[in-house]
């Protein structure tokens, strides 16, 4: 679709709530993809101002403009925005594509009331647990908006088969997969091809990378922790979040100076913290994570993936006995195992690393990504 837009310089508009620098995560990471990967085509991206600046403002980040809209207030970590409604109906008049980054209530009530212009594409990154108390309200809007999407994405096989939601829409879903940054490609590579063997007796370093919150799971990843027999061992959780406090004090308990809450960090320092680790857990408990971006980050640094048995795109990323282990959501002794096994073979943590590597260079980079999106834009050109 690029390509052919390039003569006649069509426009493609984005509308999520939040976007880099102020704010990013994995949703602002796809949208970036999208904005780099179509830089022929006419950009512009909406969301919300942060919610301690009073006025709606306008500027550039990596060359594309981006509007940001007042907001009233947040709720459920939802920011209110009337003024995001009226600068989307203005600034759309010109748009060929509209792409909203669902969920985000604000972009539903503006397809409601039909203020948007262009052809409508949803990318569906989530389903509705994160909005549990108001999916009474809210699914009707949602279904609304789908029923109005020309096409709609989705990251993975699990999120299309396990979302009844999207069921009555099937024939207008497509699946393309997340992307992992070129930089972590690039330093993954050459971190691969130089690194040596473990040395014998070494501690083990697992790690955890997100925000530290309810459906993450941090808690049973603590108490798994804990469990282990292999005891050579240090827990790092990278991340920041609501439950800092409360895991802190579960860690002091259960285990005393060895698991360390590194906060949250740059891209640079997460890069060093994924070259440190031996393995990544990611052991979420519900299918609000609808795939774990960190999954392939990791995987793109040879590392092997302990994740969950989610309904959910998770266990499509990292497979279970290819690149890492796969364990039933919420289970102590099954994740304390996992991580065991996993310590205590460094050839088997070998073969997952090389396996995990290997696949993150055949399905999960940003040119394969760009590839399956043209593709789709081309036909609804």
């Amino acid at each position: 679709m690029c390509k052919k837009a390039t003569a006649t310089k069509k426009k493609m508009t984005q509308l999520f709530k939040i976007y880099w620098p102020d704010n990013g995560g994995g949703i602002a990471n796809v949208m970036e993809s999208i904005a780099d990967g179509c830089a022929s085509c006419r950009q512009e991206i909406i969301v919300c101002q942060d919610s301690r600046k009073k006025k709606s403002a306008d500027h550039t980040y990596h060359g594309v403009p981006v509007r940001r809209s007042r907001q009233l207030f947040t709720i459920a970590s939802t920011p209110v925005s009337p003024w995001f409604l009226f600068d989307v109906k203005k600034r759309t008049k010109d748009s060929d594509f509209v792409i909203c980054h669902f969920p985000y209530p604000m972009i539903d009530l503006a397809v409601l009331l039909g203020w948007y212009h262009g052809r409508l594409i949803v990318w569906w990154h989530c389903g509705m647990e994160k909005y549990r108390r108001l999916v009474p309200f809210y699914r009707p809007l949602v279904m609304h908006t789908l029923k109005k999407a020309d096409r709609i994405f989705v990251s993975s096989k699990g999120n299309l088969v396990h979302c009844a939601m999207l069921h009555p829409f099937r024939d207008k879903c497509t699946v393309i997969p997340f992307s992992v940054s070129d930089a972590y490609l690039q330093k993954g590579k050459a971190f691969v091809e130089t690194q040596q063997q473990r040395q014998s007796g070494k501690e083990t370093s697992i790690l955890f990378i997100g925000r530290l919150v309810w459906y993450k799971g941090c808690d049973v990843l603590m108490k798994a922790f804990a469990k282990m027999k292999t005891k050579n061992c240090r827990l790092v959780l990278v991340g920041e979040g609501p439950l800092e406090q409360e895991l802190k004090t579960l860690a002091a308990r259960l285990a005393p100076g060895r698991v360390e809450f590194a906060g949250r960090v740059s891209e640079q320092e997460k890069m060093k913290r994924l070259e440190a680790c031996d393995f990544l857990v990611l052991p979420s408990v519900s299918r609000a994570e609808a795939f774990g971006l960190v999954q392939i980050e990791a995987m793109a640094f040879g590392k092997p993936v302990i994740n969950t048995k989610l309904p959910s795109g998770v266990p499509y990323v990292s497979v279970d006995g290819v690149t890492g282990r796969t364990v039933r959501a919420g289970h102590v002794r099954a994740l304390a195992d996992a991580m065991d096994v996993l310590a205590q073979d460094d050839a088997l943590r070998r073969e997952y690393g090389r396996n995990a590597w290997e696949r993150v260079n055949r399905e999960y980079t940003r040119e394969v990504m760009v590839k399956r999106y043209e593709r789709a834009f081309e036909e609804l050109v």
